[in-house]
């Protein structure tokens, strides 16, 4: 029996959650629901995710225990597949990375094309928004001077950095990384991990909406 993943089939704000559970290796499938959401569909979510208000992306594990609200989700299952450090300095700084990825997430979703945001919006996150945040994350990855942001192994913040670097930048934008190569070369040590790989292979991956260019106007 495994887990269930409720949310749309999309990247959106479950992905980082998908990659979470590839990477811990627990068996999960995806619950998927029409985007937007029936009345019943969200009355389900709530009989399940027990919230008045947003239950999903909600993750129900096998013997019955719900996970709602997305950080708090990632970091459950952060806890279950040992991708959090034990240090403070170290569970600080994964902590801190997760905020970064969110913040380039909420400042991504503000220039959806499809969703009326105006050309200006979108030109302005491809020249100045992503630039800047993608600097920021690059400056923290060189720092310590590890294969990954938290030591020499995958981490909770690896997974929420690449979710926000390529499911809301470079996918969108796909030159984004061509001036920050420490970060391309990571990407692509994430993509290198067995779970990862093996997910992004796969057909659930493949058949999924993902953001690309179109959202931006291009």
């Amino acid at each position: 029996m495994s887990a269930k993943l409720y949310y749309y089939q999309a990247t959106g704000r479950g992905h980082a959650i998908r990659l979470a559970l590839a990477a811990s290796n627990i068996e999960f499938e995806d619950v998927y629901a029409t985007f937007p959401p029936s009345e019943e569909q969200k009355a389900a979510w709530r009989k399940i995710g027990g919230n008045s208000t947003t239950n999903v992306p909600m993750l129900q594990m096998p013997d019955g225990t719900v996970y709602t609200q997305s950080q708090a989700v990632m970091r459950a299952v952060g806890r279950m597949g040992g991708l959090m450090p034990a240090d403070d300095a170290s569970l600080y700084r994964t902590d801190k990375l997760m905020c970064d990825a969110d913040d380039l997430r909420s400042a991504s979703y503000k220039c959806f094309k499809f969703w009326g945001a105006p050309q200006s919006a979108c030109d302005e996150f491809i020249a100045t928004v992503l630039p800047n945040h993608l600097g920021n994350l690059e400056r923290q990855l060189k720092e310590p001077g590890t294969k990954y942001f938290v030591g020499d192994s995958l981490t909770l913040a690896d997974l929420a950095c690449y979710d926000a670097v390529v499911n809301f930048g470079s996918n969108r934008h796909p030159p984004a990384l061509d001036t920050f190569p420490e970060l391309k070369a990571w990407k692509e040590r994430v993509e290198a991990h067995e779970g990862i790989n093996k997910y992004l292979a796969s057909d659930a991956y493949a058949d999924m909406m993902k953001f690309g260019p179109e959202t931006l106007g291009k």
